[in-house]
């Protein structure tokens, strides 16, 4: 899988976790938004709304009920009780039951009270529900102790210029509870009121007064009213609600304040979601990325080896040299990122190894130059100098030494320019389609002719048929030279070589070069066809100068062949070019 299928990978994976709690938050806040406004609902008539969830709400345990604290001070607040009856009308549980409430109902009894057929001092709300198989029966009353109050604040009370007077000890209650009493006309314009505060409402339509006497907690307060048909007057008594002002409505309503919490809560939950989410996915993917682009930096400044931590290890790689999670999704990076450093520290090693080679070469090629040119100028001065009378014999000697030293600087410069003829990508003046068994059989026998070569030491082995090659013999000739002379120069007397032309499948052919000799070491063969590696004095041939093998090298690609080297101490080198086969000439 790829760096960008894998960041796909966990991008969606992250996000569809990051959905999944998203979806619970939301399932979690719609749960609770609803049980509030049930609760909300209950509280205003909990005579449908509030049983309702006390039966939603109740568990049994140990066949005990088990109503929501809630709920039942709901019940309290209102003023009134609640009572749970089995199938037979006993009842099994009872909260805030006054004495006067009977225990135990029996049929027409019960529904004699309930309908209102049968005088009871208080007013009745039955609730009967299934629930998990079991039928549940709930039974609220309350007392309506307004009535009683309307009926002694009309009895009792007078108006007088638009204020309305209220006798003790009413009129203590109303103050100490911060309730006040108006009166109405039959279009609602208030006619007067007792305590009532700034701000409170002095006008009502009928709408108006229905809904502040269905929804109190809309309004801040809850409002009784009583309507005399023979006046058409409307008595009102407002008590504000706990915590509520009076005169004053609340900023939000019950139910906009519960959605504003849940949605709130909702929103603010995702942020804090995204916000981690984004966090934890910057320390996941983005940590590796500023790791890398620290790892580029110091590439940059010459320094290759991973970012560590305090403790000196790869920050990418845990104490057993693991990938660390975080980083593995950009595992072909880091790796990609590990060659690239080992190759810029190999190359600017090689940069190094080059830098001192070319020097040494410098100073190899200066000492070669020098040393002939030496002995020339030596000479030379030695035939002019008038001192001294030089017999023919001398003088032809000197003239022989000048001769040589001349013809060794100019195969020297030739060997130079011919290195950077082929470095240039120059390819040989004439080709030539040849037979490499005849070519190099022909290159051998002049290779041969050398003095310091022993008898008897090269041997060839020809292919059992005609190979054709294409080359240009003068530079054949010289890879047949360097390399014997490579052979058995650098080798201690009585060294053999074998020269052998073999064809390789269909497409290539093959000239190897082997020798019985001491071999080379790692070293030595990984630099073996580097220019001027190997550096003698004067005295020996070309092939000695440290040239030879750089050139066969690339006298050999020039002539679109591939060298190989196969050696090791004690037994021998062994090297081997490939030439591709081409058409066989017309006879």
């Amino acid at each position: 899988m790829t760096v960008k299928s894998r960041l796909a990978v966990r991008l969606v994976a992250w996000l569809a976790v990051a959905g999944v709690l998203l979806f619970a938050l939301a399932a979690v806040m719609l749960n609770w938004t609803n049980n509030q406004l049930s609760r909300i609902e209950a509280t205003r008539q909990f005579e449908s709304a509030g049983l309702y969830e006390l039966i939603r709400t109740l568990q049994s345990e140990g066949g005990q009920l088990r109503l929501d604290p809630q709920l039942l001070e709901l019940v309290r607040e209102h003023g009134g009780w609640l009572q749970s009856l089995d199938e037979q009308g006993r009842v099994t549980e009872s909260f805030y039951t006054p004495d006067d409430v009977p225990t135990m109902y029996g049929p027409g009894e019960l529904t004699a009270y309930w309908l209102g057929k049968k005088p009871f001092p208080y007013a009745l709300y039955l609730w009967i529900q299934e629930k998990d198989g079991v039928n549940y029966t709930l039974l609220y009353g309350m007392r309506n102790e307004s009535g009683d109050l309307f009926r002694r604040i009309v009895a009792e009370s007078s108006v007088q210029d638009r204020l309305l007077v209220v006798p003790e000890p009413l009129s203590s209650t109303l103050v100490r509870d911060s309730s006040w009493v108006q009166l109405l006309d039959a279009s609602g314009r208030e006619l007067a009121s007792f305590n009532k505060p700034e701000g409170a409402l002095g006008d009502y339509t009928p709408q108006e007064l229905a809904l502040r006497s269905i929804y109190p907690d809309r309004y801040g307060a809850a409002i009784d009213s009583h309507y005399d048909s023979e006046s058409g007057l409307t008595w009102v008594i407002s008590r504000p609600l706990a915590g509520a002002t009076p005169g004053e409505e609340p900023t939000l309503t019950p139910e906009n304040r519960v959605l504003a919490i849940g949605i709130g809560t909702l929103v603010l939950g995702a942020i804090v979601l995204f916000v981690l989410v984004s966090y934890a996915f910057g320390q996941r993917f983005g940590a590796p990325i500023v790791h890398l682009l620290k790892w580029l930096r110091r590439l940059g400044a010459g320094r290759y080896e991973e970012p560590a931590n305090a403790r000196g290890d790869a920050r990418s790689r845990d104490r057993r040299g693991r990938r660390r999670r975080k980083y593995r999704v950009y595992g072909d990076v880091l790796e990609s990122m590990e060659q690239l450093a080992r190759t810029l520290q190999s190359n600017e090693k090689l940069a190094a190894d080059t830098e001192r080679l070319r020097n040494e070469w410098i100073a190899g090629v200066s000492h070669d130059l020098k040393t002939p040119l030496s002995s020339i100028k030596g000479y030379a001065h030695l035939l002019e100098n008038g001192e001294y009378e030089w017999t023919a014999e001398e003088a032809r000697e000197f003239a022989r030494i000048i001769s040589e030293k001349s013809a060794y600087l100019d195969d020297l410069i030739n060997d130079l320019a011919l290195t950077y003829r082929l470095k240039s990508g120059l390819g040989a003046p004439e080709a030539e389609i040849a037979d490499l068994n005849e070519c190099t059989a022909s290159a051998i026998e002049d290779a041969a002719k050398d003095p310091r070569y022993l008898p008897n030491s090269l041997h060839f082995s020809a292919a059992a048929n005609p190979v054709y090659i294409s080359t240009f013999r003068p530079w054949f000739q010289r890879i047949i030279d360097n390399l014997i002379a490579n052979a058995l120069l650098h080798n201690e007397p009585g060294t053999t070589v074998t020269i052998s032309v073999r064809r390789i499948g269909s497409a290539w052919a093959s000239l190897t070069v082997s020798d019985n000799g001491k071999g080379m070491n790692e070293e030595t063969a990984a630099r073996l066809f580097e220019r001027y590696y190997r550096g003698t004095d004067t005295d020996a041939r070309p092939e000695g100068s440290g040239l030879g093998m750089a050139i066969t090298k690339a006298l050999a690609e020039g002539l679109g062949g591939v060298i190989d080297v196969d050696t090791a101490e004690g037994r021998g080198t062994t090297i081997v070019i490939r030439w591709p086969i081409r058409q066989e000439a017309v006879p």
